[in-house]
């Protein structure tokens, strides 16, 4: 019986990989003809590829999605089946919707949709179901450079916990939970407390890695603690 629900996940998975391989190659190809678009200005019909592939693709109304709480959205998108790919393809195009605001010097536009397609990307990277995760990384810290001046929700802030948890960038993760519990946004403290003791269970290498050392770990933890007293 075991035997028969293993090869039953195995199937589940490698459908996944081939509905998302799939997905991906669908959007390489919306992304070339944005592109062309981008290049003789015609910013409208590169926003029409855009709108158009999210109903293709993923299913789903972009300009929808723009509208509503980037939350809501989250809970939307949430409904469908291949969660994370889903989640992934919506944050390219809401990247690439992003792009051409910033080309039309509509910064509040931009800023919007730069924020959704984080949003989204840390939601799909941090399911755990995406085939090469890794390689979406510097997807993900350009957009949190690029967004630097913003001020994040709390609900995203503890979502960029998970992120630069799961990408193993643990001073980052670190650098918020102490900035967000200096702000009294208490909800940090127990997620910080167990993000330490996980932490502690690594190796000094793995720890290093995240521009952590195991002393700076050690000490944070205990600093949480007290402020939990």
């Amino acid at each position: 019986m075991y035997s028969g629900k293993e090869d039953l996940i195995n199937l589940f998975n490698m459908l996944q990989r081939d509905y998302f391989m799939r997905m991906t190659e669908m959007l390489a190809a919306v992304i070339a003809k944005i592109l062309l678009k981008k290049e003789i200005k015609d910013y409208e019909a590169a926003r029409a590829e855009i709108e158009s592939a999210a109903k293709t693709i993923v299913g789903i109304d972009l300009k929808l999605i723009n509208m509503i709480n980037t939350e809501d959205a989250v809970k939307l998108l949430k409904t469908a089946g291949f969660y994370a790919g889903k989640c992934l393809i919506c944050a390219e195009l809401l990247k690439e919707y992003g792009n051409i605001h910033e080309l039309e010097g509509k910064e509040n536009e931009s800023t919007g949709n730069f924020s959704k397609s984080l949003r989204f990307y840390v939601e799909a990277l941090t399911s755990e179901e995406l085939p090469e995760p890794e390689k979406y990384f510097p997807e993900v810290d350009n957009l949190i450079h690029t967004l630097s001046g913003t001020e994040f929700t709390p609900e995203m802030n503890l979502k960029l916990t998970d992120y630069y948890e799961y990408s193993g960038q643990y001073s980052k993760a670190e650098d918020i939970f102490f900035e967000q519990i200096e702000n009294n946004n208490i909800q940090f403290l127990e997620k910080a407390f167990k993000f330490y003791k996980k932490l502690l269970k690594k190796t000094d290498e793995e720890l290093e890695n995240g521009n952590l050392s195991r002393q700076e770990a050690e000490e944070s933890l205990q600093e949480i603690i007290n402020k939990k007293l």
